[in-house]
């Protein structure tokens, strides 16, 4: 069922009210009031349709977690091994127009929620490669996957804070040649 064009102007206002804040102070500064008056709504109107600030950056996330996964679906490639620049440009593709404000959300704690879905995304690509391999070991699998998936992502954390001089293709190779020919250790 769509959404009344009034409550999604609404939501868009307080969105992007949201946004605008992120810009200029911590995501934990940000009260309910000033983001209901930077978006001109009431506070009763903002509670019509949220509980929290944090919400607004939960479907948010769920969003941009969703067109993710459309985009991988897209560039649909099943080997033995797991294509860390497919999985990268898929992520950038849908960050790419709101990059700045990904990379200012990095460096608070509003980004956990979306950096847990996409490591549990990666798990199971991890997984399925593993699997495509001949790796029968549940155990093994799960492992390794988590082990996998946790690591890249923070890598993928510590990148897009820009603490990596690598751009995002680099990066991705990088990441890819890790994970499926080993640390070289």
């Amino acid at each position: 069922m769509a959404q009344d064009r009034r409550v999604t102007r609404t939501k868009a206002a307080l969105t992007r009210a949201l946004f605008e804040l992120l810009g200029e102070k911590e995501f934990q500064k940000i009260s309910v009031t000033e983001l209901a008056q930077r978006a001109d709504v009431d506070r009763k109107t903002f509670y019509l349709h949220y509980r929290s600030v944090e919400e607004i950056l939960e479907e948010f996330y769920e969003s941009a977690i969703q067109r993710f996964q459309e985009e991988l679906k897209r560039e649909e490639a099943h080997g033995e091994e797991v294509d860390m620049a497919r999985f990268f440009r898929a992520l950038n593709s849908i960050m790419a127009e709101k990059m700045s404000l990904y990379r200012r959300l990095v460096k608070g704690t509003g980004y956990i929620y979306f950096m847990e879905r996409l490591r549990a995304i990666l798990r199971a690509e991890v997984e399925d490669a593993l699997r495509r391999r001949g790796v029968t070991n549940e155990t093994h699998i799960r492992m390794s996957s988590e082990v996998y998936a946790a690591g890249i992502m923070r890598a993928y954390l510590v990148w897009l804070r820009g603490d990596l001089d690598l751009d995002q293709e680099q990066f991705a190779q990088q990441v890819g040649r890790m994970l499926n020919q080993g640390l070289g250790l």
